[in-house]
């Protein structure tokens, strides 16, 4: 995998495509942060290269204030291709790990969960982002809670929201499920990191800035409803069947309360047995069923359902544990692999490719991979082949 990633490389610099555009904005608001100057409301690079995140965000960053853009990007676009590499293979071994699943076709699962996932790691290594980081970051989270190490796994997931602000969907499920040390860790992490910026800005400054973040978050998502890949979006779809379409805060906040109110009812349904080891399994399902979740409640780009990968690959090991899904599930499932990671545009052409993203279906195919993970926990309670 990584030649594949050298040879992208070399092509896009060959192509003068090596923009790493999302990289340009990090890296252009963070010397502006550190020169005192302005760093929300300003396109960086693009007309919409506008950072939208903490200004402690920024700070990682800050390792690349000497270093010129094209090495900085450089160096950037491998830390996130070693990234892929070790997420793909962290997930792999947190399932086999935790569900007791028995290692065959080690190498034909993670291939087949790279090529699911291929258009997306396209776009990530292209425009240059954090979504990749970020996954590692909660997956490596999961792993300390995991090993009872809860302190640490919220002090990652704190970080982890000072980047994206929608991580802090994960503290309900953490309260739901009593990981309380995990819980402070995470709200505690989140509220030093926001005003560790005084230190350079002064108290007065940082709170300026931080009401400039909350309001270019407002205006980034005011269009939500719209946004064909969300799930407001798609059930606008529907209702236009009936020519039934709705706008505005509170048919998104409807949307939510729903959304929220069925994994609740998915949390309280499915008891199992009330060993250490189901609730520890159960636990992981519903975290990267949230964390799947991310990319259809709010406005974002392709590349950000990168997020469900754990559902990807949860769904490949069912595909091949063949004793426990019948053929239906297993027509659902590839179904929902074509649609979330099957819009190529060099594949299908331009007309075929914006029919794919004028009616969502990414979010769609996002829809099913979740709805597939708990109605398959549900029916088998991954009583996958045991080692």
């Amino acid at each position: 995998m990584l030649g594949f990633f050298i040879l992208f490389f070399a092509v896009q610099w060959i192509n003068g495509r090596f923009w790493l555009n999302d990289f340009k904005v990090y890296y252009l608001a963070m010397q502006n942060f550190l020169n005192g100057e302005p760093i929300y409301g300003i396109p960086f690079g693009l007309d919409s290269g506008f950072y939208k995140y903490s200004p402690f965000a920024l700070l990682p960053f800050s390792v690349f204030y000497f270093v010129p853009f094209n090495i900085a990007a450089s160096i950037y676009y491998f830390l996130i291709a070693i990234a892929i590499i070790i997420l793909i293979n962290k997930v792999y071994q947190l399932f086999v790990r935790i569900f007791n699943i028995k290692e065959e076709k080690k190498n034909l699962i993670l291939y087949l969960t790279t090529i699911v996932l291929i258009n997306h790691f396209y776009r990530e290594l292209h425009l240059g982002n954090v979504n990749v980081l970020l996954l590692l970051l909660y997956v490596i989270s999961m792993e300390f809670i995991t090993k009872d190490r809860q302190w640490i796994a919220g002090l990652l997931m704190g970080i982890g929201i000072l980047f994206k602000l929608h991580f802090i969907i994960l503290l309900p499920v953490l309260l739901i499920f009593k990981k309380f040390k995990a819980s402070a860790s995470l709200v505690i992490t989140f509220l030093l990191g926001l005003f560790i910026p005084s230190f350079f800005l002064g108290f007065e400054q940082n709170f300026s800035i931080l009401a400039d973040w909350l309001e270019i978050m407002k205006v980034h998502n005011q269009n939500i409803s719209s946004s064909a890949d969300t799930i407001y979006g798609i059930t606008n779809l529907l209702l236009s069947i009936v020519g039934f379409q709705q706008r505005g805060i509170w048919f998104s906040l409807v949307i939510l309360g729903i959304i929220g109110a069925l994994f609740l009812w998915f949390v309280i349904i499915n008891k199992g047995d009330l060993s250490v080891n189901f609730k520890l399994k159960k636990f992981i399902i519903v975290y990267f069923m949230v964390i799947g979740c991310i990319p259809l409640i709010t406005v974002t780009d392709s590349e950000h359902f990168l997020f469900s990968l754990p559902l990807v690959m949860f769904c490949m090991f069912l595909l091949f544990s063949k004793d426990y899904i019948s053929n239906v599930y297993k027509v659902l499932i590839l179904t929902s692999f074509v649609f979330y990671g099957g819009n190529w545009h060099d594949l299908w052409g331009h007309t075929i490719s914006a029919f794919f993203t004028q009616y969502g279906f990414l979010g769609i195919g996002n829809i099913m991979l979740i709805i597939l993970t708990a109605m398959l926990w549900i029916k088998d309670n991954c009583k996958f082949k045991s080692s």
